[in-house]
C-alpha cells in the first residue's frame, strides 16, 4: 500500500467500514475486529491473500460447498475506505487553506456521525452530491486496484456513497 494510505485515522476507517460491511455482508461483523486488526497489520497480505493471489483464483479466498464461494470482503472495504477517506481527505484540504488536517479529519468524522458534540456543531452539513459521487467513484477505482470483482466493487462503493448521504 502507498503512503497516502496512512493518512485517515484507523479508528475511523474502522468505524465507517463498519457500517458498510453491516449493510453488505452483515455476516462478516462477527469476524470484523479479527480481519480489521489483520488489515491494519499488513494491507497488502490481507489483500493478497483476500483476492486469492498464490492460491488460485481471487474467489478463492473461502470455499463452501460444490460450486458456492464465498468471498470476505471485509479487507477489501477496509482499503476502499481508507483510500477513498484518504483521497477525499487530501483533495478537501487542498482547498481549505486556513482549516488544518486535523479540522477536516474532525469534520470527516462528524460527517459519518463520529465525534463529539463540539465536532458535530462545526459540522456545517453533508457532502454534496458531486462530492459524494466522488468519494463513491475514488473507492470504486480503489477496490478494482485492490482486484476486487467489479459487481463487488460497485456494491462495496455504492454502500460507503450511502453512508456519506445518510448522517447517523
Amino acid at each position: 500500500m502507498s503512503d497516502r494510505f496512512t493518512a485517515v485515522d484507523e479508528d475511523l476507517v474502522r468505524e465507517v467500514t463498519r457500517i458498510v460491511v453491516s449493510e453488505v455482508a452483515p455476516q462478516e461483523m462477527v469476524l470484523f475486529g479479527m480481519n480489521s486488526r489483520a488489515y491494519f497489520r499488513d494491507p497488502a497480505g490481507t489483500l493478497k491473500a483476500a483476492a486469492g493471489d498464490g492460491g488460485g483464483s481471487r474467489e478463492s479466498m473461502l470455499g463452501a460447498g460444490g460450486a458456492e464461494v464465498v468471498v470476505l470482503l471485509t479487507p477489501f472495504a477496509l482499503a476502499m475506505v481508507q483510500g477513498a477517506l484518504s483521497s477525499f481527505i487530501g483533495a478537501f484540504a487542498a482547498n481549505l487553506a486556513d482549516r488544518s488536517g486535523t479540522a477536516v479529519r474532525t469534520w470527516l468524522g462528524g460527517l459519518f456521525g463520529r465525534g463529539d458534540g463540539e465536532a458535530d456543531a462545526e459540522t456545517d452539513g453533508a457532502l454534496t452530491p458531486d462530492q459524494v459521487e466522488w468519494l463513491r467513484e475514488e473507492a470504486y477505482r480503489t477496490l478494482l486496484r485492490a482486484e476486487l470483482r467489479e459487481t463487488q466493487a460497485r456494491l462495496l462503493a455504492d454502500a460507503l456513497a450511502g453512508a456519506a448521504r445518510v448522517r447517523r
